[in-house]
């Protein structure tokens, strides 16, 4: 099955920081009933993104906090909010002659997505996203549903340069 979050993702999506997704993800499982859709582990067998759903609807991704990162009590974004556009180009022209305050340029990922990201006035992190084309996850490096923690170096490097 490949990887296209256009398809079955609500259309605005929360995304939240945490030191350690493998724990946020068995507590959201334990404590609030969320299943567990896609998760990416590090080499190291650290759990760096998640995508979990509630009773088949709604979508949250989870990601770690960088190592080395500041924490949220220090000014790191714990929380950023995922929007799914027709035509990323045509959005971020728009946002950027407007005067947004533009956090990253377009830019395609290996899992099939071009995104761009931007600042409110607030302070808030917006990432808007277009999917471009279907990505099986292995081929980033990500696994659906509960993994054992088995690292995944194939699609490790693919996966970090993308995130730079």
């Amino acid at each position: 099955m490949s990887y296209n979050p256009a398809e079955g993702f609500p259309r605005v999506v929360p995304a939240l920081r945490y030191e350690d997704v493998g724990a946020a993800v068995e507590w959201l499982t334990s404590v609030f009933g969320f299943r567990e859709r896609l998760r990416w582990t590090d080499e190291s067998g650290r759990a760096g993104h998640a995508d979990m759903e509630l009773e088949g609807g709604g979508v949250v991704m989870l990601e770690a906090v960088p190592a080395g990162s500041r924490s949220a009590r220090d000014g790191l974004d714990r929380t950023w909010i995922l929007v799914w556009v027709g035509d990323v180009d045509v959005h971020f022209a728009r946002a950027a002659a407007a005067g947004a305050e533009i956090v990253e340029r377009p830019v395609d990922k290996p899992w099939g997505l071009r995104r761009y990201m931007a600042r409110d006035p607030e302070g808030h992190v917006w990432q808007f996203n277009q999917h471009i084309r279907d990505v099986e996850p292995a081929d980033w490096g990500a696994s659906s549903g509960p993994m054992s923690g088995v690292p995944d170096t194939a699609g490790r490097a693919a996966l970090d340069a993308a995130r730079k």
